[in-house]
């Protein structure tokens, strides 16, 4: 039997693009960390050191107002440090775990869980020194309403395209463009500053 190999070639190349491509969105839009384990990030407010975890380097210097990746780490006690600082985690397998390392210290926000396969997830942390709302851009819907400083926030939400703002005392802290919100992934806006400097980011879900 004859085979057309030009055409057998192209075929595998493309099922091999798209493998990659699937792989790729995987690591992106993870729902999950895997049995048994948890996703862990740092968030850095005014500059920050690098961090280890259990001795092993976790997290380079990072400039201010930086959100790392999230990396998976085996559910238990894990200690992390940077610089001086000390911080004994004891992460939640299944959770989502955000820290912070501000003025050379490290502290924990509260574990999150994820918002499952048909959901997306929205989360507001509030970073400043004011309460804060996440809204549609426009400012006419609330999400997540009035997050006081140094608190946390989260949603689930349909998986739909939308342009959301970060706002307090009625004034847009900054607006995000819009995007397509995936089943399964996790949006975060993070709130920085304090006063009139006050400002807001948008971090897309990632796994280190």
């Amino acid at each position: 039997m004859k085979t057309d190999l030009p055409q057998t070639k192209t075929a595998l190349t493309a099922t091999l693009l798209l493998l990659g491509a699937a792989h790729a969105q995987e690591a992106l839009y993870a729902p999950a960390p895997p049995a048994g384990s948890a996703f862990v990030r740092v968030v850095t407010v005014d500059g920050g050191r690098a961090v280890t975890l259990d001795g092993r380097p976790f997290l380079s210097a990072a400039a201010p107002r930086t959100v790392s990746p999230y990396q998976i780490v085996p559910q238990g006690p894990h200690t992390l440090r940077a610089g001086t600082a000390t911080l004994t985690l004891n992460v939640q397998g299944g959770a989502y775990h955000t820290l912070v390392l501000r003025g050379g210290k490290l502290s924990a926000l509260d574990a999150e869980q994820p918002a499952g396969l048909t959901k997306a997830r929205l989360t507001l942390y509030n970073l400043s020194d004011a309460p804060a709302t996440l809204s549609t851009a426009d400012g006419r819907t609330p999400l997540i309403r009035d997050v006081a400083p140094g608190s946390v926030r989260a949603l689930s939400v349909n998986a739909v395209s939308a342009a959301l703002g970060v706002f307090g005392s009625s004034k847009a802290l900054n607006t995000f463009p819009a995007e397509a919100l995936r089943a399964g992934a996790s949006y975060s806006a993070f709130v920085f500053g304090r006063g009139a400097a006050r400002t807001a980011i948008w971090v897309q879900p990632t796994v280190k």
